[in-house]
């Protein structure tokens, strides 16, 4: 809005604000800028905790992974009800990440449209979202779409209980026959400049577990255990599997959280800039027209003394 006004005022010289204009639209977005630059330390240092509870995970996943290792070949994978298959898929549940406020680029818009385009890509089928922030439950109201369940976020998750109604929801449904299919839409955090929204499918199972961690690094380098299981492989397998998806919405949730600090650090420290390079701008305006405004004067002062002289 500054910028188109300051651009009119160059090409027009006749509607050249005043300085007590130009004054009062610094002090605004002086004051602008303060607000931009603080929601941007802020969403700093959650980004910095955010990162250090994805890290942490990791761990507990590498040791899930080295169990369910331990376990192919000693458990029936076929008998368990989240590892099957249904032969035909008609109903999908869509669990959907987002934020809860704005301000933050294009980072919603980018989980819907993946969400969307998964729902195109999958035609003929019936779809009920579950959403977890306020933007994405908005949007798919928005839209039309059936929203099955609204869970609150929070910016900084305070454990993996935050999550256990969400799992114990979508496995109940999965078991019970109201799903075929759950798939999970989250973004992915890869750098602070760098986040990409993915589609994974959460239920059923892939048989092949110990790949079905969220990020993409190696696990943890740990020693081959020879584990006995009691009362039986079969009975840890199906107490095992629920974690897995527990674990599977917790690590989404984490990266989803340090992707939107991020993604919002960023925009607040774009808008930060663009408002010191408005601010520089319009102080620049400010001094031309102060300067021509003091010529001028000194100019019909010297004029005036001159016609007094003569």
């Amino acid at each position: 809005m500054f910028r188109a006004s300051i651009f009119e005022f160059r090409v027009l010289p006749k509607f050249m604000p005043s300085t007590k204009d130009l004054r009062r639209r610094i002090k605004s977005v002086r004051s602008t800028r303060q607000i931009t630059k603080a929601m941007e330390l802020v969403a700093a240092a959650k980004m910095r905790k955010a990162q250090l509870q994805a890290v942490a995970t990791r761990a507990y996943t590498s040791l899930v992974r080295e169990m369910i290792r331990n376990l192919r070949g000693r458990a029936d994978f076929r008998i368990h009800r989240l590892l099957r298959k249904p032969q035909t898929v008609r109903s999908v549940g869509v669990i959907l990440l987002t934020s809860n406020r704005g301000l933050i680029g294009g980072f919603n818009n980018n989980l819907v449209g993946a969400a969307l385009n998964y729902v195109k890509s999958e035609q003929g089928k019936g779809f009920e979202f579950i959403t977890i922030g306020r933007k994405g439950a908005m949007t798919v109201r928005q839209r039309g779409f059936t929203l099955a369940a609204e869970f609150e976020k929070k910016d900084i998750a305070a454990g993996p209980a935050e999550i256990l109604p969400l799992s114990r929801l979508v496995t109940d449904d999965f078991v019970n026959g109201r799903y075929d299919r759950v798939v999970l839409v989250y973004m992915e955090f890869l750098s602070t400049l760098r986040q990409e929204p993915r589609v994974l499918e959460l239920l059923p199972l892939s048989q092949r577990l110990e790949q079905a961690a969220l990020w993409e690094e190696e696990p943890l380098t740990l020693p081959t255990t020879d584990f006995l299981f009691e009362p039986s492989a079969d009975l840890v397998l199906e107490k095992l599997l629920p974690r897995v998806v527990e674990m599977n919405l917790y690590q989404a949730l984490l990266e989803t959280n340090a992707a939107e600090h991020s993604a919002r650090m960023v925009a607040m420290k774009n808008a930060s800039d663009a408002a010191q390079d408005l601010i520089r701008e319009l102080t620049l305006d400010y001094n031309q027209i102060r300067q021509a405004g003091i010529t001028k004067e000194i100019s019909e002062i010297v004029a005036g003394q001159l016609a007094i002289n003569h």
